[in-house]
């Protein structure tokens, strides 16, 4: 047998041991994969791929847009949940993350479990857009108009079960009107048959409706935050109106479970600088997008509350995903 001394066995011993954390890869040491869970050109990617080009230059690594679109956002989040945590894939997603537990209760993943919330990174209202079918010019009038006619006014979102869906059925619960919903697959093909008058009304993304604003007989007569739409001056919340409504879209970072919390105070450091920018600030005020940066436990609390009242919404109203 050899003999081994003291000494020896010391340094034996030590080299088997976990390095210190100063002697530790420093993160991130390499590029990052940001899975986005819509398609490229959508809303949810242009605001991605802003914010994150800003971010790379505070994290010193590229960070790598990948779209992984389908199925109401599942497909990209399940593919990050199944991903190592170690802060090199992460997910950016939007109001979908919350609605989908409710809306598809056989979701692959576990929408609180898998996943740890990293910042809320901004916020975008939702938007009443008429057309020429729908003859009201504000909220007021679009309750008394539909109040008369129940089930005459019909309005279109981007899908069954998705954020602008739930914001009519939200609306239609708080103002005791039966606007009509019809899902569309795509916004073009609702935003022509709004023009035509084949359909009343919009519920849409700011971001989606501020270039239409005023446009061939189309206006936005409310928009479904609390503050004012710098993009949209005069015109209301639909919280003046009915008041507590409130309908927001955001765009959230979420990392795998187990992800080590000091890399995700680092990634909601990255974004807090990144939107600090006036610059990235201005773009985003473009597109009717706020930063609304919410870290770590602010976030995760968030996302619950969206988690529980998008379901009670869902639940109530019998929605299904389509």
């Amino acid at each position: 047998m050899t003999t081994v001394s003291r000494r020896g066995f010391a340094t034996l011993v030590a080299g088997l041991l976990p390095l210190p954390l100063a002697a530790q890869e420093a993160y991130p040491a390499r590029p990052v994969r940001l899975v986005v869970s819509y398609g490229a050109g959508g809303a949810v990617d242009t605001v991605a791929r802003l914010v994150f080009a800003r971010v790379a230059e505070g994290l010193g690594q590229p960070v790598v847009v990948e779209n992984r679109a389908g199925a109401g956002g599942t497909i990209g989040a399940n593919a990050v949940a199944q991903s190592k945590p170690d802060g090199y894939t992460l997910l950016d997603d939007a109001s979908g993350f919350a609605i989908n537990p409710a809306l598809m209760p056989r979701l692959p993943y576990d929408a609180r479990r898998d996943f740890l919330p990293v910042a809320r990174i901004v916020t975008v209202p939702n938007v009443l857009l008429l057309g020429p079918a729908c003859p009201a010019t504000t909220v007021p009038e679009l309750i008394a108009l539909a109040k008369a006619k129940p089930g005459e006014i019909t309005c279109a979102s981007t899908g069954t079960g998705s954020s602008q869906h739930l914001a009519l059925e939200l609306f239609n619960r708080t103002a005791g009107t039966e606007i009509i919903h019809v899902p569309y697959r795509d916004t073009p093909a609702a935003q022509n048959d709004l023009r035509a008058g084949r359909i009343g009304m919009i519920v849409s993304t700011a971001t989606s409706a501020i270039p239409l604003h005023r446009q061939e007989g189309l206006r936005v007569i409310a928009h479904t935050g609390q503050g004012a739409v710098a993009r949209l001056p005069g015109v209301p919340a639909v919280a003046q109106t009915l008041p507590g409504y409130e309908s927001l879209e955001w765009h959230g970072l979420f990392a795998p479970a187990g992800t080590p919390p000091a890399i995700a105070a680092r990634l909601a450091t990255a974004l807090d600088e990144a939107l600090k920018d006036p610059g990235l600030r201005e773009r985003l005020a473009m597109l009717g997008a706020s930063p609304g940066l919410l870290a770590a436990d602010a976030f995760r609390s968030f996302v619950g509350e969206e988690i529980e009242k998008w379901g009670r919404l869902i639940q109530a109203a019998g929605i299904q995903a389509g």
